[in-house]
């Protein structure tokens, strides 16, 4: 006769059994990655669980550069060097809704802490424009340094940080006062930028040095220099803030880096010219635009391996991950 204790174990057993099954069947965390097209004047749409192209989006601007989701993933900015604008795109419905005009050459575009207003870097005038997403247009434009590239803020929004390429350097701009108040010696062709989720790190990277300069936000002096690969470019750095990953463009690399200890942990290589690369939302991947294949290349963080080479369009550059 099976005692009541027995019946107890049993259902428990039962249960773990049913957790574990139900464990293993749950899909992947998914998300959709976008990319824009230079040469083609496109957009990609990825699924990252199937890692193929669902949607091949013709825009109606001129070199899609880099691009960035609204702080609810509801809407991309593009920022068009072709065109001098950034298009807002509907991620929900694929469509342009508007497109604003900003600067020269218009590179980069980043989103306010807040979301209310986006900030691009203007390659072709050295400036940074301020527009306003309530009204749908520039309410200011800020001189910055030579051949600005991208621009970051820090976490409480209060100030700006544009990388210049021409002029090798870090322009520090005060949102609230919307003016540059300090340029900080960053290192030749300075590009790609990211800041520490405390906020007390700037990561950039110098082509021209093949190298990547952490700068200290409080007294805005830098406090480390690591050598990589050839052409350092492109720069992502994980949520958690624990991995920074750097696309070499020169050698076809990507190199990993833990950023506590300010030191490489793997280079692999990938593709060919890699660019821009970005982290899944749950940090298990990381996905990064190879210019010269047109593909997009994913590589598993767990084993630091490339698993696959996605087709795109024609010349890709910017890409975002959105949950």
């Amino acid at each position: 006769m099976i005692t009541l204790l027995q019946n107890r174990w049993i259902a428990h057993v039962g249960l773990m059994c049913l957790y574990v099954m139900l464990y293993f069947s749950l899909p992947v965390y998914a998300a959709t990655i976008y990319v824009g097209n230079q040469e083609s004047n496109s957009l990609s749409v990825i699924d990252s669980t199937t890692k193929e192209v669902t949607h091949t989006i013709p825009l109606s601007s001129k070199k899609p550069h880099n691009l960035v989701a609204s702080l609810d993933g509801k809407y991309l900015y593009i920022a068009n060097v072709g065109s001098h604008n950034v298009v807002v795109f509907d991620t929900k419905t694929n469509r342009e809704v508007v497109s604003i005009p900003a600067g020269t050459k218009t590179h980069g575009v980043s989103v306010t802490p807040d979301g209310q207003y986006l900030y691009t870097a203007n390659v072709g005038e050295n400036t940074v424009s301020v527009i306003s997403l309530a009204e749908q247009k520039v309410i200011e434009t800020i001189p910055v340094g030579k051949k600005p590239m991208l621009t970051v803020f820090s976490p409480d929004g209060h100030y700006a940080y544009v990388s210049n390429g021409g002029s090798a350097d870090i322009s520090v701009i005060d949102t609230w006062e919307r003016k540059t108040v300090q340029d900080v010696f960053a290192g030749k062709d300075a590009m790609g930028i990211t800041i520490t989720p405390s906020g007390r790190e700037l990561w950039v990277t110098e082509g021209g040095e093949d190298q990547v300069t952490v700068i200290d936000t409080v007294t805005r002096v830098v406090v480390a220099e690591l050598s990589l690969g050839k052409d350092t470019h492109g720069l992502a750095m994980t949520s958690d803030g624990k991995i920074a990953a750097v696309a070499n463009r020169g050698d076809d690399t990507i190199s990993f880096i833990d950023v506590q200890r300010r030191v490489p942990v793997e280079t692999i290589s990938v593709g060919k010219r890699p660019d821009i690369p970005v982290f899944s939302p749950d940090n298990k991947e990381l996905y990064v635009t190879s210019r010269d294949t047109e593909t997009v290349e994913v590589i598993d963080l767990s084993t630091y391996t490339v698993i696959a080479s996605i087709p795109v369009g024609k010349d890709p550059h910017g890409i975002v991950a959105i949950p």
